[in-house]
């Protein structure tokens, strides 16, 4: 028999489900959802948006959920909705991607606003093969493959614990940052079992963890980064997340260039993909990224990984206008100048408006390189706060500005 669980009179108060289990580090709703209903017999997740009228079906809230559902899901389930929010691939805008609608996103735009390995011409020219022309595109946004790692699944203490996360799904990430191993496919029922893909159904053969390369583990490392403190640490400072994955997504652009579309750019990809075990790119230049087989998109990331490395290293010189981003910033000595006359005139009458603007552009630029300095400014600007409308816009003009800020703020 199915209860339904209404709200309580007024709606002052929403009742929580009986067993409602936290949400996991990194898990997808959809997960959550589902590890919910193995406390309940006979009860799907299907039947708990039924309960709370919700006519959406539960995959698709994994890219968006309008924020009424939100609302309803986290008063029966005892959580922020901001937390909900991060378990979808909405919350994650704009720093992943620029839109959960594809209309939304343009090729062009994301992947060649920087160029790091080779000119800016050479990959406009070369961008309309790898364009979807059906206006589906959507940057890491793949069809969401599971994935898992081995040793974390071998370590939990219970089926209950088996989650899907949200950032394993897509190939932004090809490892396992806490035991560096790759990533396995698999078919994930959350709370419940786990069956690898290299398995056959019904074994009790484990899968063993493969170690990634350091390069990959670093890659996948500084992308972790720019999720869960909005910035990367690169050689000639911090960049924002919003920066990094867009120019990570024009390196894996450019390392599946054609040879023969590269000129003399060419070396410079054929020792990057030598030093990956191939003689060559990939046969993946009609295709973009976001469509190929896991296998190839593991590849492709570990090419760029050892571009990246290789450019960092000094081993091989780039041709992109932005491979600065990437490079040590060389010494720059200052001249120290000569030392100030006093003047005869008169000290002119102090500004206080223009003390308190210098006084606001110092904050900011502290904030952006302090977190402890960024935490303080929001908590002080978040007074003036008297609706959540007020905090999110507090939150975007952090975003605007370029200062990290932890997601989600509390």
């Amino acid at each position: 028999m199915k209860t339904r669980l209404a709200a309580m009179p007024g709606d002052a108060y929403v009742r929580p489900w009986p067993l409602h289990p936290p949400p996991l580090p990194g898990e997808v709703l959809s997960s959550w959802l589902a590890r919910t209903c193995e406390l309940y017999p006979h009860i799907r997740p299907s039947d708990l948006l039924a309960d709370l009228d919700i006519d959406c079906a539960v995959e698709d809230l994994d890219r968006y959920t309008p924020e009424p559902i939100l609302a309803a899901l986290a008063g029966r389930g005892a959580v922020p909705v901001e937390r909900l929010r991060m378990m979808t691939l909405a919350g994650w805008t704009p720093w992943l991607l620029d839109s959960t609608d594809p209309a939304d996103c343009d090729f062009d735009t994301f992947v060649h606003q920087f160029s790091i390995l080779l000119p800016a011409d050479l990959a406009r020219e070369d961008q309309r093969r790898r364009t979807r022309t059906d206006g589906a595109w959507m940057p890491w946004a793949s069809t969401p493959r599971t994935r898992a790692c081995p040793a974390c699944i071998d370590s939990l203490e219970s089926t209950a614990d088996i989650a899907v996360t949200l950032l394993q799904q897509y190939p932004v990430l090809s490892s396992c940052l806490e035991h560096r191993c790759r990533l396995e496919p698999c078919s994930a029922f959350p709370g419940h079992a786990i069956f690898w893909d290299q398995v056959r159904f019904g074994s009790d053969e484990r899968v063993s963890p493969v170690s990634v390369p350091a390069v990959v583990a670093d890659l996948d490392r500084r992308t972790s980064e720019a999720l869960t403190t909005g910035w990367v640490e690169l050689r000639p400072g911090r960049v924002h997340a919003a920066v990094w994955f867009r120019l990570l997504r024009t390196v894996v652009d450019e390392v599946s260039t054609p040879l023969v579309r590269t000129g003399r750019w060419s070396t410079r990809l054929v020792a990057i993909w030598r030093a990956a075990g191939r003689s060559r790119p990939l046969r993946t230049a009609w295709v973009p990224f976001e469509e190929l087989h896991w296998d190839e998109q593991a590849t492709v990331l570990e090419a760029a990984a050892i571009g990246i490395a290789m450019i960092e290293s000094g081993e091989i010189d780039a041709g992109g206008a932005h491979a600065s981003l990437l490079r040590p910033r060389p010494y720059e000595p200052v001249d120290p100048g000569t030392a100030p006359t006093r003047s005869s005139y008169p000290a002119p009458e102090r500004d206080a408006w223009a003390d308190a603007h210098a006084a606001a552009e110092a904050a900011v630029a502290a904030a952006r390189v302090d977190p402890v300095s960024a935490r303080s400014l929001y908590n002080f600007l978040r007074w003036g706060c008297r609706t959540a409308k007020e905090l999110d816009e507090t939150v975007q003009l952090f975003v605007d500005h370029g200062i990290p800020l932890q997601h989600p703020p509390t």
